[in-house]
Parts: structure tokens; C-alpha cells; sequence
């Protein structure tokens, strides 16, 4: 399995601030069965402001301590990027980091509202070349008052150039009821193209993702659910072709009544 979303990097944002930590939650990911993390540092939102060439750098130095310990993991170069006024300017300016510098740009929406026309914003970044990856909008309450806005979302656009990534945590519960009932509908629904671990911590927030694919089977299939966490997420990092995409089906309004 590969981890599109981990903020696996110490000292540099809210993740681990020490190394043994970082050791640890490589060691865990390895152990529940992940052979690539793309570490994702929050970046450029008002609190931290990691640029791409710190990231990289801190990238490469952890990958040769795995090497060195012979643990068979691989970390890829990305961040987290909050959704912003001055977002397009530091697209501008190349201060966003694409995932292991590929086309696709992780961006989070402010946890309790939509940004207006933020599928104009997305059309900007798909004319600059780049593709976007909205990550756990599962845990917006905006989304989770109305996931059919995803839907709307995605089908504004082709196919593979806005990707929906889910958290883990998510569907087994640990985010609440209401992030976990998005996250299924949006599974069901066919509005999920990525589940990745957004790990904090080797304890309250560990990489793992084998016991949510568990969950995603039921949901979906075991075959849709492993493309979630190996195909596309493949595709994602290394421009391979993506898998054939199934057909996004708009969420019943019943979802609404709460």
C-alpha cells in the first residue's frame, strides 16, 4: 500500500518532533503493510510555511537512515496546502510542492466551511498543468451537511484531474460519527479516489490503513478498495495510467435529515 497523506517529517509542523518518533511511525506503517509515504507537511497556511526545497531535503535525509536500517519503506517529497487568498500566488511564485513532484497538489478546505468558488481555483491549477487532490473533505461540516456538493464538484471537471482522498481514521470512527458517515457515502457513492492515513503521531495518530481497506471492502469490493490504496495512489507518484474510473452517482437528500 502507498500513504498519499502522513505528516511523517519531525519538528517541522504538528507531526512528530523528534526523530525516534518518526522512526516509529515508519516502522508501524511498514508493519501494517505500507511500502511508500508521501510526507505531506502542512505548508504555506498561515502557521507554517515549509517550502519545497526544506521538504525535500528532510526527505532524502530519512530516506538513507531506512536505507541504512534496512527497512524496506520509501518516502516521497509532498505537503498539505490550507486553501488560501494568497494560494495562486504562491503557485505563482513555486512555492507549492506537487506530490513526489508529479502533477497533483494536496489542498485542505478550513474544517468548517466550503471557500467560494473554489471550483474557480481549481480550474486555475488545471490550466497551470496541475491536478488537485481535495484531502478528507469527509471532516468539512459544510461536506457533511451536504456531500452531494462533491459530486458537483467532481463532475464539474474530467476524469483523474480532481481526486477526493479520504482519512482512514474517518471511515473506522476514530473522526466522529459524522466524518465516518460522509466518508462511507462518499465511498458508495463512488466520489473516493484515494484513502491515505493524514498520520500525526506513532500513538494518537498512527499510518495505518489495512483495518479502513478492511472497512472500504464492505463497502465497495475488495477490488475498488485496494485501488485506493495502491493503483491510484501509484498513478498519482509516477504519471503511470490511471485504472478504468467508475461512474460517480450523486448522494440521496435523505443524507440531510440531522
Amino acid at each position: 500500500m502507498i500513504d498519499t497523506h502522513c505528516h511523517l517529517l519531525d519538528g517541522i509542523d504538528d507531526g512528530p518532533q523528534e526523530r525516534e518518533e518518526t522512526l516509529e511511525m515508519c516502522r508501524i506503517a511498514r508493519e501494517d503493510g505500507i511500502r511508500g509515504i508521501v510526507a505531506t507537511p502542512h505548508s504555506l497556511d498561515g502557521r507554517f510555511t515549509n517550502g519545497p526545497e526544506r521538504i525535500r531535503d528532510l526527505v532524502a535525509g530519512l530516506n538513507a537512515e531506512l536505507t541504512a536500517m534496512g527497512m524496506d519503506l520509501t518516502v516521497f517529497p509532498g505537503m498539505e496546502a490550507r486553501i488560501t487568498a494568497d494560494l495562486l500566488q504562491s503557485l505563482d511564485t513555486g512555492r507549492l510542492l506537487p506530490l513526489n513532484g508529479g502533477r497533483y497538489v494536496l489542498m485542505e478546505f478550513h474544517p468548517f466551511h466550503i471557500p467560494a468558488g473554489f471550483h474557480n481555483l481549481v480550474r486555475r491549477f488545471l490550466d497551470a498543468g496541475f491536478g488537485i487532490i481535495l484531502t478528507h473533505p469527509e471532516k468539512n461540516f459544510a461536506v457533511q451537511s451536504d456531500p452531494a456538493y462533491v459530486f458537483r464538484l467532481v463532475t464539474c471537471f474530467e476524469p483523474w484531474d480532481l481526486l477526493v482522498q479520504i482519512t482512514a481514521d474517518s471511515l473506522t470512527g476514530q473522526n466522529g460519527f459524522r466524518a465516518a458517515r460522509t466518508a462511507k457515502t462518499l465511498l458508495r457513492c463512488g466520489l473516493v479516489h484515494l484513502m491515505a492515513t493524514d498520520a500525526h503521531s506513532p500513538t494518537t495518530r498512527p499510518p495505518r490503513l489495512a483495518n479502513a481497506v478492511t472497512r472500504a471492502a464492505r463497502l465497495v469490493g475488495e477490488d475498488r478498495a485496494r485501488l485506493l490504496v495502491r493503483d491510484i495512489p501509484d498513478a498519482v507518484l509516477t504519471n503511470k495510467p490511471f485504472p478504468p474510473e467508475w461512474e460517480p452517482k450523486e448522494p440521496k437528500r435523505w443524507w440531510k435529515i440531522f
